[in-house]
């Protein structure tokens, strides 16, 4: 149902996109107007909405409730927000990671843990060491 909505909104755009474009002046292949190239993205814009719109009418009866693992992912990135001032940046997406590989597929614990964490490690070494962005130290100060 989103995709419908979505393909219709995107395909509204995209007509007022093709008339201002014609109103603006396309110009010809050789010599361009201002409007020729929102004319262009208009005309992708519109092809684009219309699967949108196809793909959203296919759908529209097949709707199904969201699956107990979504409930769960979404619990946990709640959760995660709630907490990681408490604990931490590192223990909190230690754990949030650890319960996401969890919820995705069952592993052995010592994977889990390694893949846990070299993952937070990982996002530490873009985040806070190349982008310098701070996180919360939580109540061990680490």
């Amino acid at each position: 149902m989103r995709e419908l909505k979505s393909g219709l909104f995107f395909f509204g755009l995209s007509l007022l996109a093709l008339w201002e474009s014609l109103r603006a002046g396309l110009g010809t292949l050789t010599e361009p107007g201002s409007g020729f190239l929102s004319f262009c993205a208009g005309v992708a814009l519109t092809a684009f909405s219309v699967v949108l719109i196809g793909r959203g009418w296919q759908m529209r009866d097949s709707l199904k409730a969201p699956s107990r693992r979504v409930l769960l992912a979404i619990f946990s990135l709640f959760v995660f927000s709630l907490v990681l001032e408490i604990l931490g940046f590192f223990v909190a997406t230690f754990f949030l990671i650890a319960i996401l590989l969890q919820i995705g597929e069952a592993r052995r614990w010592w994977i889990q843990v390694g893949m846990s964490a070299l993952m937070t490690f990982l996002v530490y070494l873009v985040f806070g060491i190349l982008l310098h962005v701070h996180f919360p130290q939580g109540f061990l100060r680490i």
